[in-house]
């Protein structure tokens, strides 16, 4: 009788420890920001004195995310920081129509850099997905020469 009771606790234990463990790996999960500069390298425009591109950002692991700030490192030919530039959520939602990123979707916005002593510039987009997890991605955008 006393080995028949262990059997059943034992088996108790491992059916709670099965639903208690099973619960817990599905760890929620992170947005994945995917930078795409179009076109790159960007050409000089002598109509307009600009170089103009499209700066598309898609979220590609199922979760949205909410854009908290775009920081622009603006870089000489000699490779030298000569810029740092830093959009709010509010910017982010004049540029792009929203600071929200829904899951699988995509913002996009026309971007014009109008200073030749840049040779390219690195993004830096963060924010903090619907999970609570920040968010950090990374994109170059370089300027072909007039």
């Amino acid at each position: 009788m006393k080995k028949q009771k262990r059997i059943w606790i034992s088996l108790l234990l491992s059916f709670i420890l099965i639903i208690v463990m099973s619960g817990c790996s599905g760890l929620p999960k992170t947005a994945k920001i995917n930078i795409s500069i179009s076109p790159n390298p960007v050409p000089y425009n002598s109509e307009t004195g600009e170089w103009l591109y499209n700066v598309i950002l898609s979220e590609s692991n199922g979760v949205g995310v909410t854009l908290t700030s775009i920081r622009f490192d603006m870089y000489d030919q000699e490779e030298q920081l000569v810029n740092t530039q830093i959009l709010d959520e509010e910017v982010i939602t004049d540029w792009f129509e929203s600071n929200y990123l829904p899951a699988f979707s995509a913002l996009s916005s026309w971007l014009a850099n109008t200073s030749a002593e840049k040779k390219y510039s690195i993004l830096t987009v963060a924010g903090v997905d619907d999970n609570d997890n920040p968010i950090e991605a990374t994109g170059r955008v370089d300027y072909l020469p007039k």
